[in-house]
């Protein structure tokens, strides 16, 4: 368990938010108090001051550069450059590496160990030094293998991995990877990764069967951007060193990304380079027992759905399904941006909403929320309660709006409810602009005045309408316990992916009389 836990904080201290240094960077010094010398340093162990009161230290026993200790990268440069230690990486491998926002890091961090384990994220840093940028998030999966590891994440969570930038796989077998450190600066490590890249072409030639008329074409992608550069670079001193009876080309020509046969994946942290190689239309994953795996996503029915496990190719997994869910988010033509709010937090919150459900949305214009209600009901009905104008056009029949305060709606909606087929109340949402507190006061004392016999749901944004983050998240706590004591048996919270980095989504499930 402690292993567990020294992996989980250098992953959380890489991907922590980076604050600009107060008065510079802190002097280093040797044990025994004494500032190291900045002219022995710079110039390879070589100090011509007389009688140099400062510590002359080797590069091996001075203290370690606390900026790499932290983020994987330094502001001095690569382990030539600064004058501190870094100490090497220890050798790691993964299934997937996630490219992803530096703002939703963290939230993709939390997914993942909870949907593969909480020893699923191996590696985790940052592109560049600098508070706005991308990172990365190496995933690893015991038995699952890249592709099972792709259609869990995808699977469990399809808002997030909407959201990645770039997603890298390597697959262990079927494929090649390998390893090599000091790509950045190192000339003998670029020379060897030549090598190693050479010798996968020439394996991935001999399996395809490939000749000159017809070649195998490679696809390149990596990150950070100088990698990529890197490996482009690497392959043009391959195929010139061939010459025409080469049977690999690059991309290029009118062979596009659709057309490549292999692709070069490949990622850097820690000083430390992964590549693999591997086939695109390659199936890396056996057929379910049954013959069939769930591929299913998103409950829509024109959602896109992954491909049955043993007929996807790990092209479909790692580059055509993360833009079709891009795309669907523009399919399906959101009145607003709040709209994929409610709908990430029924599928995370796994909350049952049926046909005939009866709903309110408090706080609904401009209508995002009110919108995925009336969507998913047939029978039920929505009651939009809001003063100002719901500019869905036109308004659905399910849908019933009151433009008075929640406080005046409640006699409206018990009267509505006694026309309805179920005649309860199983669900009230509210995304109102306004403080947390103030937010549930309002939902509490609307929801707790109607009962069911059947489950009902609460759902609200909790935004950060206070002076500083630690206080808006002592009040979420205490909404929570708000809720447990307004009789909601299940209450928790979730940082959707839907969500900015200043509001979270508050859960409460009360059980039925039944």
């Amino acid at each position: 368990m402690s292993r567990a836990r020294d992996d989980a904080r250098r992953v959380d201290d890489a991907i922590a938010g980076i604050r600009a240094p107060t008065g510079g960077p802190p002097t280093p010094r040797a044990s025994d108090g004494r500032e190291l010398c900045k002219l022995f340093m710079r110039r390879d162990s070589a100090c011509d001051a007389p009688n140099c009161r400062r510590a002359h230290l080797d590069a091996r026993d001075r203290p370690r550069c606390e900026t790499y200790e932290r983020y994987g990268l330094c502001d001095r440069g690569d382990g030539r450059e600064c004058w501190l230690r870094h100490e090497p990486c220890e050798a790691w491998e993964m299934d997937a590496c996630l490219l992803v926002d530096a703002t939703t890091s963290r939230r993709h961090v939390e997914r993942a160990r909870r949907i593969l384990g909480p020893r699923a994220v191996v590696k985790a840093g940052r592109v560049r030094l600098s508070r706005h940028t991308d990172v990365l998030i190496c995933v690893k999966s015991d038995g699952l293998g890249a592709a099972g590891t792709m259609r869990a994440l995808y699977r469990e969570e399809p808002y997030g991995m909407a959201k990645t930038k770039r997603t890298f796989v390597f697959p262990r077998e079927g494929g090649w990877s390998g390893t090599f450190e000091g790509l950045e600066w190192d000339d003998e490590a670029i020379r060897a990764m030549g090598a190693w890249l050479e010798k996968c072409i020439d394996a991935c030639v001999e399996e395809s069967g490939a000749t000159r008329e017809k070649p195998v074409y490679a696809r390149v992608r990596a990150a950070p951007r100088w990698l990529e550069g890197r490996i482009h670079d690497a392959m043009d001193r391959i195929i010139d060193a061939r010459g025409e009876t080469f049977a690999c080309k690059p991309l290029g020509g009118g062979i596009t990304t659709r057309d490549c046969t292999h692709c070069i994946d490949a990622v850097n942290l820690w000083d430390r380079a992964y590549l693999g190689v591997w086939k695109t239309s390659g199936i890396y994953e056996a057929m379910e027992a049954n013959g069939s795996s769930p591929t299913q996503c998103l409950p829509e029915k024109d959602a896109p759905r992954l491909p049955p496990a043993g007929e996807a190719t790990m092209d479909d997994l790692a580059f055509y399904f993360p833009l079709k869910l891009q795309d669907y988010r523009v399919v399906v033509k959101p009145l607003c941006r709040a709209y994929f709010k409610l709908h990430e937090a029924l599928l995370r919150g796994r909350v049952p909403i049926e046909g005939d459900w009866n709903c309110v949305d408090i706080g609904a214009a401009p209508g995002g929320w009110t919108q995925v209600l009336s969507e998913r009901l047939t029978t039920g009905c929505v009651w939009a309660i809001d003063p100002a104008e719901i500019t869905l056009d036109p308004l659905p029949n399910t849908v019933t709006h009151l433009r008075v305060l929640a406080e005046d709606a409640v006699e409206t909606v018990r009267e509505g409810l006694q026309s309805t087929a179920s005649g309860e109340l199983r669900l009230v949402v509210c995304d109102a602009n306004m403080h947390p507190e103030a937010c549930l006061r309002i939902a509490l004392d609307f929801s707790t005045k109607f009962s069911s016999t059947k489950e009902s749901w609460l759902v609200m944004s909790t935004k950060n309408f206070c002076k500083r983050r630690e206080n808006w998240l002592k009040v979420i706590d205490t909404c929570v316990e708000q809720c447990r004591e307004a009789g909601y048996d299940d209450v928790f919270v979730e940082h959707l992916f839907s969500n900015c980095s200043e509001e979270k989504t508050l859960f409460a499930r009360r059980k039925g009389k039944d």
